[in-house]
């Protein structure tokens, strides 16, 4: 590395004794205090490598995403390698105009896709729609549809413009392990991707909301940071299929969020006094068997469990369930960091953000617990 490129902040990272399959890692860190100018400048480099079918970790409103350029078959196929991905399980197709959306969809869009762009684009809710010719089967998982999001963030969008293409993009992450939402989590994918663009700790910390607009009405298959109650502002008659034996968008059919830890989920009950005396409960069982466990608890319940010398932590409060969503991945991943075998985890009422969070516990937990 010259020593230009160390000053734009390109920092190669390597494995030793490296075989053929490592690759060269550069990480990108950019902050609050680079300009605009200075952040195209210092993703210029990664933008030009996805069109040569290389991989960058990037940075969106919900999680970290491993990008490639939906015209690189390649650098598509590479990512389904690097993850360990099953071929059906489709990607998300971000883009930075919604003027693209003409290359990617078969026919002319539902009236509704436009009204619900309008009210949450650019944002995180993902439409899936009858896809081009232009799209690949490796990007849809054969299926005649593709998912598309149009992300808030600056850097995402910095990235799919200089890139000259949208960007097909999966979180960044070992297929089946908790999303990447900050910075020590991209760890992982160090010698696997060419490219890690790094800007710290994510805003939301869960993925996209997912509406299928293939039929009448919509159906949704993901919940997320745009909630039911808003959706149903403008889809009055939404439809739900969350736990569909095929993989019709990102997120559903395999198990996701899981870290290697076991999982318990603790119901919510509406009273807290109730549910943390449930959570006592199996947390001592489980010490009995001596077993090692870790409680996630929130801001209201640390006290409780840490004041009876129980192992815990606080993943944020009830009273702001988006303080939650930002920290859950990074809770999960800590109980194996912390080198636990188990995670007893509280549960949320399932409403608002409270009905995505759910989902997300529940995938970690599910046939583990």
């Amino acid at each position: 590395m010259d020593q230009n490129e160390k000053s734009r902040g390109l920092l190669p990272e390597s494995k030793e004794n490296a075989d053929i399959s490592v690759v060269s890692t550069k990480r990108v860190v950019l902050t609050d205090k680079h300009s605009l100018f200075q952040m195209q400048e210092m993703i210029k480099p990664a933008a030009e490598a996805l069109k040569k079918g290389e991989l960058a970790v990037f940075p969106t409103e919900t999680v970290y995403g491993l990008g490639a350029g939906i015209y690189s078959e390649e650098g598509i196929k590479r990512i389904f390698q690097v993850k360990g991905r099953p071929s059906d399980n489709p990607l998300i197709v971000h883009i930075a105009d919604i003027n693209e959306t003409a290359d990617l969809i078969h026919d002319s869009a539902p009236d509704l896709f436009y009204k619900l762009a309008e009210r949450f684009w650019p944002g995180p809710v993902t439409f899936v729609l009858p896809k081009s010719h232009k799209i690949s089967d490796t990007v849809s998982g054969g299926k005649p549809s593709v998912a598309i999001r149009f992300p808030s963030h600056p850097i995402a969008q910095i990235l799919i413009n200089l890139a000259g293409q949208p960007i097909a993009a999966p979180s960044a992450n070992i297929s089946g392990k908790p999303s990447s939402t900050r910075s020590e989590h991209l760890q992982e994918l160090v010698g696997k991707v060419e490219w890690i663009i790094d800007n710290g700790p994510i805003t939301i910390g869960l993925e996209s909301t997912i509406i299928s607009l293939l039929q009448t009405p919509p159906v949704l298959l993901r919940p997320g940071p745009i909630t039911v109650e808003k959706l149903k502002e403008i889809i009055p008659n939404l439809e739900f299929n969350l736990k569909s034996s095929k993989a019709l968008a990102p997120g559903m059919k395999y198990r996701h969020y899981a870290p290697e830890a076991l999982i318990k989920l603790v119901p919510w009950t509406e009273n807290l006094s109730k549910l943390v005396k449930d959570v006592e409960e199996y947390y001592i069982c489980l010490r009995e068997e001596k077993k090692e466990i870790l409680i996630l608890a929130t801001a209201e319940t640390i006290n409780y469990y840490t004041a009876r010398g129980y192992s815990a932590i606080s993943m944020g409060s009830r009273s702001n369930l988006y303080s939650i969503a930002q920290n859950l991945f990074h809770a999960l991943r800590t109980i194996d960091a912390l080198g636990y075998r188990w995670g007893i985890i509280e549960g949320f009422e399932e409403a608002g953000l409270g009905f995505a969070l759910m989902n997300r516990i529940e995938k970690a937990a599910s046939g583990r617990s």
